[in-house]
């Protein structure tokens, strides 16, 4: 949608080393696709970070964050309070951090309380998904560290999370998990965002720099109007010859951008030909199935198994892959029952069990969010997958 915000580009006054005694202001709004996700403006001085982000998912939630900033970079002190913009008696969420060598973060939920405490050697910066106030002093930190890595911690996690924080050329700048695709970032001559791009990474947003917003309006005019999960989850659960088979996955939507193409196209396509895609989002779909089965003219035994497929414009292929949790460092790691599942990033292809070719179809009418469905067919069924103007199947029998 098109939101009146202004359209000021300002250039960044604050110097990309340790942080200069000046002031800096910022505003961003970030979209995916056609639609409006978030809203953040903010304040930096040598020594202070204060902000406010208007976030629409499930709910739209207004953020108010205030930081301490040390002169390396890192932080000292970190405040977040969490809101239900369109319910004011909702309960409130309120994170207070004390940064060290070991953090200790206070967690408020309502009248709920408890404290983590997480080792945080050499400092850290808290780490605000989708806050790029937060990502410039990422870029900075790396700069004034010559370091590559940035020690962040989520408020609320137990763990650090390290992002890969490089300056391919003086006006960039790259931002990405350890192992994943980076964000790009256009950035002034003194480190500050002027433009995100996010087409390589799976969220793939964009933002441009702005010089204000008029928060308290855009607040008024979007309370109400949430978007929902981005990607929900959904399952299927059927029986395929008296075998009872269950499907776990999320549902991205099309949101005004192109689904399937080639790299080199613009825009760029969300599912890239001739790359493995995760078939879904967030966490990896998941397949499980009480008996053996045969797919495809491939038998699959009974367990659990993680799907994904291959496109290409000749065909697609469907993978079953082993791997099912989260890698994992140790034995005793491996050994943990709460283990999380393998997120949808995480494809190792050394644990594919089979592929198997797929049939194809152009769908008249495009289908704006993923959907995945197990249909009778004859005396068993097709697994079929639905978006933009494809559909995808293949047959499902009792072994």
């Amino acid at each position: 949608m098109r939101t009146a915000v202004g359209s000021i580009i300002v250039l960044c006054t604050l110097a990309a080393g340790p942080l200069a005694g000046q002031t800096e202001h910022g505003a961003f709004v970030v979209t995916l696709g056609k639609d409006t996700i978030v809203f953040e403006q903010y304040t930096r001085t040598a020594t202070t970070l204060e902000g406010d982000m208007l976030l629409r998912g499930a709910i739209v939630t207004q953020r108010h964050y205030t930081g301490t900033l040390k002169p390396d970079g890192t932080m000292s002190r970190f405040e977040m309070t969490n809101r239900n913009a369109g319910n004011p008696q909702a309960p409130v969420t309120h994170f207070v951090a004390t940064f060290g060598d070991t953090t200790v973060v206070e967690v408020t939920r309502d009248t709920v309380h408890s404290q983590i405490k997480v080792a945080t050697p050499g400092g850290a910066l808290p780490f605000l998904n989708l806050s790029y106030a937060m990502y410039e002093l990422y870029g900075l930190r790396a700069r004034s560290s010559g370091k590559d890595t940035v020690a962040t911690l989520p408020l609320g996690a137990s763990e650090l999370t390290n992002l890969i924080a490089k300056h391919p050329a003086r006006d960039s700048l790259t931002v990405a998990f350890a192992g994943d695709q980076p964000t790009l970032f256009r950035i002034d001559a003194t480190g500050c965002i002027q433009d995100v791009d996010g087409r390589l990474t799976t969220q793939k947003v964009r933002s441009t720099r702005l010089a204000s917003l008029d928060l308290a309006a855009l607040t008024t005019a979007f309370a109400m109007k949430p978007l929902g999960q981005l990607s929900p989850f959904d399952s299927v659960r059927a029986t395929v010859g008296g075998v009872a088979v269950a499907l776990d996955y999320s549902r991205p939507s099309m949101r005004g951008r192109k689904v399937f193409g080639a790299e080199t196209e613009s825009p760029r396509p969300i599912v890239l030909w001739n790359q493995v895609w995760r078939t879904g989002a967030n966490y990896a779909t998941r397949f499980t199935t009480a008996g053996e089965l045969v797919v495809g003219g491939q038998t699959i035994p009974a367990g659990t198994y993680t799907l994904w497929t291959l496109p290409t414009p000749g065909g697609w292929k469907l993978i079953f892959n082993k791997q099912t949790k989260a890698p994992c460092a140790s034995a005793a790691a491996c050994a943990d029952p709460n283990r999380r599942n393998l997120w949808g990033t995480d494809y190792s292809a050394d644990s594919d069990f089979v592929r198997v070719d797929m049939q194809t179809a152009a769908l008249g009418a495009p289908v704006e969010q993923f959907v995945m469905t197990i249909e009778p067919q004859g005396d068993g069924a097709a697994l079929a997958l639905a978006w933009e103007k494809t559909r995808a199947w293949v047959s499902l029998a009792k072994k």
